[in-house]
């Protein structure tokens, strides 16, 4: 009897252990880097096929069980496993560190165009030819500027005279009839509201800010944020309020308008020392 009773148990026991190996839990975890971003990182169970990526804060879910796989990837990252553990089932959570993926280049040669690596300096040298444009091909209407949004909103609020004067010649064939012309006063009601309400000021901010984030995405399109922090000695964290110091300066919307990329940056240079000298950047 006892020789039966010690096959049921372990026959019992044997059944508990399998199904505790195959049993699946929801894992969740994080991923972490000092350097590069953590979204859209790809994260694959490689024995149950399932993935997933992470937010944009490196947090995900996947479901594992003992012994699984579980592969990082991305380009920015050199690829890690990890094999799951009764540690990691029991806390259901996991933090990730990945290794950044760098790629060392053996040799950059840029001679052909005597390049310095330097900005200011480079910008000079090149001889670039001008872009082909609208205008360049003299095409219709190629002068002409799109309005913003916020442009055709401030256009329509405030439109025409406050008062226009009117005579019935406006009205065609009864000036023919009654031979001699009346004068009417029009009153522009609709732009009186629009000033008085506070839309038509609300509105010219608007555009104003409009224009001045336009600019900001000019420069950054021209010169990276990473590079001007490197020649303005400047750090990285800091170019948007610089960038926003520079927009703020009346000289500024003119010279930028001019289009001469030169200038723009040697005007750049020199609000950098200016912005290094103030209050908010020593602290």
């Amino acid at each position: 009897m006892q020789k039966y009773l010690k096959i049921i148990l372990l026959i019992v026991m044997s059944c508990s252990f399998g199904f505790c190996q195959d049993s699946t839990t929801l894992l969740n975890g994080s991923v972490k880097s000092p350097n590069n971003e953590v979204s859209d990182i790809l994260i694959v169970n490689l024995n149950s096929k399932i993935s997933t990526i992470t937010d944009s804060l490196g947090r995900f879910s996947i479901t594992v069980k003992l012994k699984d796989i579980i592969r990082f990837t991305a380009v920015q990252y050199l690829p890690k496993d990890i094999s799951v553990t009764d540690e990691i089932l029991e806390s259901k959570s996991i933090i990730i560190t990945l290794s950044d993926n760098v790629i060392d280049l053996s040799e950059v040669t840029v001679t052909p165009y005597n390049l310095t690596g330097k900005i200011d300096l480079d910008i000079e040298r090149l001889a670039l030819d001008p872009a082909v444009t609208s205008s360049s091909l003299g095409l219709p209407n190629a002068d002409l500027v799109k309005m913003t949004h916020s442009e055709r909103l401030l256009l329509e609020a405030d439109r025409g005279k406050y008062i226009s004067l009117a005579t019935i010649d406006n009205y065609g064939k009864i000036n023919e009839i009654l031979s001699h012309a009346f004068i009417s006063v029009s009153i522009n009601t609709h732009k009186i509201m629009n000033r008085v309400s506070g839309r038509t000021k609300s509105l010219e901010e608007r555009v104003e800010r409009d224009e001045k984030m336009e600019l900001e995405k000019e420069i950054i399109s021209k010169f990276s944020k990473k590079s001007m922090s490197d020649s303005f000695h400047i750090p990285e964290i800091h170019m948007d309020g610089f960038l926003t110091y520079c927009i703020s300066q009346e000289d500024f919307l003119e010279l930028s308008q001019a289009g001469n990329t030169v200038e723009l940056w040697d005007y750049l240079k020199d609000k950098s020392i200016e912005f290094r000298e103030a209050d908010t950047l020593k602290q």
